[in-house]
């Protein structure tokens, strides 16, 4: 668990998912756009639902959920993946703003969901209550969290060349970050107010069809520019490398498993 401080947890986070916004379609689409299906049917998503997506980045969420016909809308701390979501989805309203403090009223929507933010946050507790405060009776959240680092091939292939040839700085992470105990997350609902809470795995394929793609994704979210241009240059081989040996069909496709948590208020 991280003992660094909360705001400047935030301040860091918002920094990181701010230089990521253009490449994390392209990068990171495939992956997170995996688990979108299961976290909506987790939380009830049917048409003319009101939807409030937490974290939603690029939009790729809520857009969904507006497929299914609910009347879907987005929060994001990033002001660039904010910018980026009104443009790919400029007839779903988007917001700027931060899950621990809500610009809505209270039960103001039939389903709260949020995708792979929640380890993210620095008061992930606070983010809870806030997502309960303006939910309504009855109705449910949904959460995806990444299971722990080392079930995770997809993000494995990249972590480990910067192992190898660099050293492994700090990264986007949480105090939930790699934390997968079904009863460390079950308790997190519960005290936020949440019933009926259900932790449950959630498999996760990471189909990788561009390296390139792949690579510029997470030199962006790890900050790749404070490294030596040696050891860039390095990494960025070794991961080749060991992407070519993987596929050698050119698609790779990788285990990112992930963690379903989920709660009726």
């Amino acid at each position: 668990m991280s003992t660094q401080n909360p705001d400047e947890l935030t301040r860091y986070e918002q920094d990181t998912w701010d230089r990521c916004a253009s490449k994390y379609v392209d990068g990171f689409g495939a992956l997170v756009g995996e688990s979108i299906p299961s976290l909506l049917d987790a939380a009830g998503v049917t048409s003319g639902a009101r939807v409030l997506d937490i974290g939603s980045g690029p939009g790729l969420v809520a857009a969904a959920a507006q497929q299914r016909g609910a009347d879907a809308m987005g929060i994001d701390f990033a002001e660039s993946m904010v910018r980026e979501a009104r443009r790919r989805y400029p007839n779903i309203e988007f917001h700027h703003g931060n899950a621990e403090s809500l610009p809505f009223e209270n039960e103001a929507f039939d389903a709260v969901v949020s995708n792979f933010v929640l380890h993210h946050m620095a008061r992930p507790d606070v983010v809870l209550r806030e997502a309960r405060r303006v939910l309504r009776d009855g109705r449910r959240v949904a959460f995806t969290v990444w299971s722990e680092r080392s079930k995770l091939e997809g993000f494995g292939l990249f972590l480990s060349a910067i192992e190898e040839h660099a050293y492994l700085r700090e990264l986007p992470h949480g105090p939930l970050f790699g934390v997968a105990d079904f009863d460390v997350l079950g308790d997190l609902l519960r005290a936020a107010g949440f019933r009926d809470t259900s932790v449950s795995d959630l498999d996760v394929t990471w189909h990788i069809r561009s390296i390139d793609t792949f690579i510029e994704a997470f030199c962006a979210w790890a900050g790749m520019e404070a490294y030596p241009q040696a050891a860039r240059e390095a990494i960025e081989q070794s991961v080749r490398q060991r992407a070519a040996a993987l596929a050698p069909d050119g698609i790779l496709k990788l285990p990112n498993p992930a963690i379903l948590l989920t709660g009726i208020k």
